[in-house]
């Protein structure tokens, strides 16, 4: 009865403990996932090297856009897609889908961001529910949606330029579209619709085939 009196009487203390463990574990899962993401994309600062690596900006269709938001919270800037990366459902912290540059006066790239993202049909066909990077759960962009795209998860990770907004908001107020070249200077955002987001998707998917082919030959 004493072994047992011990025993109930250690259990809450175990448990406390064991909690107590809990977010101190995740938050060290989340910086080993950051450690991993500013590795993995580090050379990408230069866009050449992530050209090389098998990003790219798609040739036309509003993602050949400098993406700026419609109601005056910043922008997020160039995205730069691996064509190789895009349309699977795995999520690597090292492996972003998409670079993203904010383009600077001096006609250079600066990458401010990275984003990771899966088309919605696929992952939900396999998953339960939304999918999860850095401790953060990605957004649902459903659609028809300002980037003519099927519905797809997405979430910025802002570790290359301080976001005020928070490191995993989806814009940066410090960000800017202002010195974006006039052939992806951004436009205002308007309604998707079914033919617009036909031709949009056709364009996307010949990119992401054009950049994976260039990378398969390099």
């Amino acid at each position: 009865m004493a072994t047992m009196a011990r025993r109930r009487a250690i259990l809450p203390l175990f448990i406390t403990v064991a909690l107590a463990g809990v977010p101190a574990i995740a938050l060290a899962g989340t910086e080993d996932d950051l450690a991993a993401a500013e590795a993995g994309t580090e050379a990408f600062a230069d866009h050449a090297a992530a050209e090389a690596a098998g990003y790219g900006l798609p040739p036309e269709g509003p993602l050949h856009e400098c993406i700026a938001s419609d109601d005056d919270t910043g922008a997020m800037g160039l995205h730069y897609i691996n064509g190789d990366l895009v349309g699977d459902t795995v999520l690597d912290a090292a492996a972003p889908e998409a670079l993203v540059y904010e383009p600077a006066a001096d006609g250079s790239l600066e990458l401010v961001a990275l984003e990771y993202v899966v088309f919605a049909e696929a992952w939900d066909a396999e998953n339960d529910m939304a999918p999860m990077l850095f401790g953060e759960m990605f957004m649902l962009v459903d659609e028809p949606n300002r980037y003519e795209l099927p519905a797809f998860y997405a979430l910025h990770a802002w570790i290359w330029k301080d976001n005020p907004s928070g490191t995993f908001a989806s814009f940066n107020p410090d960000v800017t579209c202002d010195s974006a070249m006039p052939d992806t200077a951004v436009s205002p955002p308007g309604p998707a619709f079914p033919t617009g987001f036909l031709v949009g998707f056709a364009a996307l998917v010949a990119a992401i085939t054009t950049i994976g082919l260039v990378r398969r030959r390099a």
